[in-house]
């Protein structure tokens, strides 16, 4: 009897070193490949793609000083956010100063609460007094960009704000805009004679009225000096601009796009879902669904000297609705021979080799210009059948902001931009079905329970024996 109860202590010690010489090489191992895994919604921990272009391609140098108390806890979660930050260029460099031990160097730098962050590249410099990952890249790119580029929104026919806080405004597209290092402007065509200079992209989000024809030629004379220029166009709209897009080899076919697969993603037949991007340097590893309240067919024409591409699509189960009056009575239906069979083009960029006229490169003062790639200019001209989807309601939606941020840098000569922006840190309520709820109780609750149990029945029996 004495020799069992030996036996068994025996053999429970054996066991229970095995166990912890395992422990400890599984810890050994994780103390020597450091691997993090991120598992928030929103990838919270996880560089954004477009973090990564930033910082891989910074053009100089960025010092980041940190003032944080030593030994904080947000000093500590501070650190362990940059971590891959930093790994991700040499160009970027950290320091930590504690306020409390060092006051001529905190008042130097102006820093009143602690937490901030200031950016100096060269002569620039910025303070950064919520440290999240979106601010510090718009932090970055304030210090290392030489130039603002002006990014300017025609109004008077009835378009959408950048002023306007409502659910049809865009606020929060200046505000993403100007996260992103552009300086963001209106503009009222005939008041201003011409599109100024130093515009790097026109903005027209949704004009409702009729654009007059001495503002059409504005609107062109811009273009064909290589200008950029964004159209957003909802279905219905009076915009009066037909002639002008097909002048640009685009058609706007008088139509609304219906999906029956948008069911599927919670939204309306009316209200497609874009979850498939034709190849394109503004879809480039683009995988988030665009969400669009109302959309319209846009699609690519035939004219000489301009090269045309239809980058979203809706899916093949889709069509364009001709018959608008069955589609307000909720009565649509596919007519082989009036409507347009999916997947339906819904946003076309349109590109033109535009000849540079300077007086330099003709000084007999006439008007020839030379049309070698040195002297010309890259006009585009993107048209997307809707204009709700970057309103302010919209705009968080999915991928929606992503992909209208993705082509204004891609119109505004900012491939960097082009990406996944970063995400913020938001709260997610934990919402379980009942299923859920029994799976968990059991998961738990109940299975830890019984192990228990079994393992006082056995303790017992042996303390029987």
């Amino acid at each position: 009897m004495k020799k069992r109860t030996i036996l068994h202590g025996t053999n429970s010690l054996v066991l229970l070193a095995v166990f912890l010489g395992i422990l400890v090489f599984i810890n050994l191992i994780a103390f020597r490949h450091k691997q993090l895994y991120d598992f928030t919604e929103t990838g919270l921990y996880t560089l954004s793609p477009q973090t990564k272009k930033i910082v891989e391609t910074l053009p100089r140098k960025v010092n980041m000083i940190a003032f944080f108390q030593t030994g904080s806890p947000e000093k500590s979660s501070f650190q362990d956010q940059m971590q891959a930050l930093i790994e991700s260029s040499e160009k970027l460099s950290i320091s930590f100063i504690d306020p409390d031990k060092n006051p001529a160097i905190t008042k130097k730098y102006g820093i009143t609460t602690y937490g901030t962050i200031v950016l100096e590249s060269g002569a620039k410099e910025s303070k950064v007094k919520d440290p999240t990952e979106a601010n510090l890249v718009n932090g970055i790119l304030k210090v290392v960009k030489d130039q603002q580029k002006v990014i300017r929104f025609m109004e008077g026919h009835g378009e959408k704000r950048i002023s306007d806080e409502e659910n049809q405004g865009l606020s929060v597209v200046k505000e993403a805009l100007e996260k992103d290092g552009f300086q963001v402007e209106s503009f009222l065509p005939l008041q201003a004679g011409e599109v100024p200079a130093d515009t790097k992209l026109l903005i027209i989000p949704g004009p409702e009225k009729p654009v007059a024809k001495e503002e059409q030629k504005i609107i062109e004379d811009y273009l064909n000096s290589g200008g950029s220029v964004l159209l957003l166009l909802d279905p219905q709209s009076k915009f009066g601009m037909e002639d002008l897009l097909k002048r640009w080899s685009i058609d706007i076919p008088d139509s609304f796009v219906i999906d029956p697969m948008s069911k599927l993603f919670g939204g309306d037949y009316a209200a497609p879902v874009v979850s498939q991007y034709i190849v394109h340097d503004i879809t480039r590893d683009f995988v988030l669904p665009t969400i669009f309240p109302l959309l319209r067919m846009v699609k690519a024409g035939k004219v000489d000297g301009i090269k045309t591409t239809e980058f979203l699509q809706t899916g093949a189960n889709s069509w364009g609705e001709t018959n608008l009056v069955a589609l307000n009575e909720g009565k649509s239906q596919f007519d082989e021979k009036s409507d347009f069979k999916g997947p339906v083009p819904v946003a076309v960029i349109s590109t033109r080799e535009t000849p540079i006229q300077d007086p330099k490169l003709n000084p007999d003062g006439d008007t020839k210009t030379s049309t070698t790639s040195k002297n010309t200019r890259q006009a585009q001209l993107v048209v997307i059948g809707d204009s709700d989807f970057v309103g302010n309601k919209y705009f968080n939606f999915s991928g929606n902001g992503d992909l209208f941020l993705n082509t204004t840098s891609f119109l505004a000569e900012e491939e960097n931009l082009i990406s996944i922006r970063p995400k913020e840190r938001k709260n997610t309520p934990l919402s379980l079905t009942s299923t859920q709820g029994v799976f968990i109780l059991m998961l738990v609750v109940l299975t830890p329970s019984l192990v228990v149990l079994m393992g006082i029945r056995t303790w017992w029996r042996r303390r029987s024996l």
